[in-house]
């Protein structure tokens, strides 16, 4: 191949790069995150319309790493961008902006004052404090502006008063009296439970928020969340996820099977599928779910890779097709159970038990 082809190549795989995705192609590339609902997936096509290929290849990355949201994060993602051009770095090598901005912008300008030391035992916008273990204290978050002033003093004592990992703490640079006037807007969106706060021996480790979920997140410096609290091997509350955040249960290393039933038994169809298919959820616990009235639990047993083979039979029989394919999905199911299977009355079931037993 000459010099001219290779060149003429190079500059078409160039041109290919610059050119930005249209918002057809940009929501194909959303489709990964099945977890955005329409009013989050309209908001996220509306920032990234007007990024150039660049930011959107990056913010794309990061989205699907569910390291980006937006527009909460767009003004950290902004600063990331910035700092990538400056020094030429790849953003795939980071799993988020914040990564970026606290790995590469080495300024930290703390608090110049004879109270920059924050103990979080002092602030009153702190309450009920947990023993988590592992040098690790929880403090609930007063849900009102004094808590997220609050929250901001942290930061800003422990990490630097030009850090913004949190959105909901986040502060602005606009000619505003109320540095926190954009970051209240996302506080008031993150209230689907208390917002807590931990702190291990004595220093800020990761706050706590969700916004609709049952899902209890922590989110750590780098704005990286996480289902149990990060950085160290505290235990959460249980009495709190029992309370709040019930798909988190299974996370914690006490909860009890009798704690695990109890919540087995909740009313609402989702948390019943999302232990039926979680592999920790003890075995005669799931045997129970095997048989819940609720088919979409039944699936989840059913694809569920730590179910006996004993459940699955039972479940291989079940009268819902949708609940026999996944027992043919299951990487767990015996051949001899999708022999069976591939000769179901029904032809989808079929299909997917023959397929698996090709493979």
């Amino acid at each position: 191949m000459n010099s001219s082809v290779r060149i003429a190549k190079r500059l078409v795989k160039v041109a290919r790069m610059l050119v930005a995705f249209n918002r057809s192609e940009l929501e194909d590339r959303l489709k990964k995150r099945s977890d955005l609902n329409a009013e989050s997936l309209k908001e996220h096509l509306d920032c990234l319309e007007g990024m150039d290929a660049k930011e959107q290849k990056a913010a794309l990355y990061w989205i699907n790493k569910k390291r980006l949201i937006l527009p909460e994060d767009l003004s950290k993602f902004n600063e990331a961008m910035n700092l990538i051009d400056r020094q030429h770095l790849d953003f795939q090598e980071f799993d988020g902006p914040m990564e970026v901005i606290n790995r590469n912008d080495k300024s930290t300008l703390r608090i110049k004052s004879q109270n920059a030391y924050f103990n979080p035992s002092s602030e009153k916008a702190f309450s009920n404090p947990y023993n988590a273990g592992d040098g690790v204290v929880i403090y609930e978050v007063e849900d009102s502006k004094k808590g997220q002033l609050a929250v901001r003093k942290a930061i800003d004592s422990n990490w630097g008063y030009d850090k913004n990992p949190w959105c909901l703490a986040a502060r602005g640079y606009s000619n505003t009296d109320d540095e926190l006037k954009d970051a209240w807007t996302y506080w008031n969106d993150y209230s689907a439970y208390p917002k807590r706060i931990a702190f291990k021996n004595g220093n800020l480790l990761a706050f706590s928020a969700g916004d609709k979920t049952q899902h209890v997140q922590w989110w750590d410096k780098n704005d990286k969340s996480h289902y149990a609290i990060p950085g160290s091997n505290a235990v959460d509350d249980l009495e709190f996820l029992k309370k709040h955040g019930k798909l988190n249960f299974l996370d914690s290393q006490n909860a009890s099977p009798g704690m695990i039933e109890e919540l087995m038994k909740d009313e609402d169809w989702s948390v019943r599928y999302e232990f039926a298919k979680n592999c920790k959820t003890p075995a005669e616990i799931l045997r129970k779910l095997a048989e819940d009235k609720d088919r979409d639990v039944r699936c989840g047993a059913a694809k569920n890779p730590s179910a006996s083979v004993e459940i699955l039979r039972k479940l291989a029989e079940d009268e819902d097709r949708y609940v026999r394919s996944g027992v043919a999905r299951n990487s767990s199911t015996p051949a001899e159970l999708l022999r069976k299977l591939a000769d179901d009355q029904d032809e989808w079931v079929r299909a997917v038990a023959r397929n698996r037993l090709r493979k």
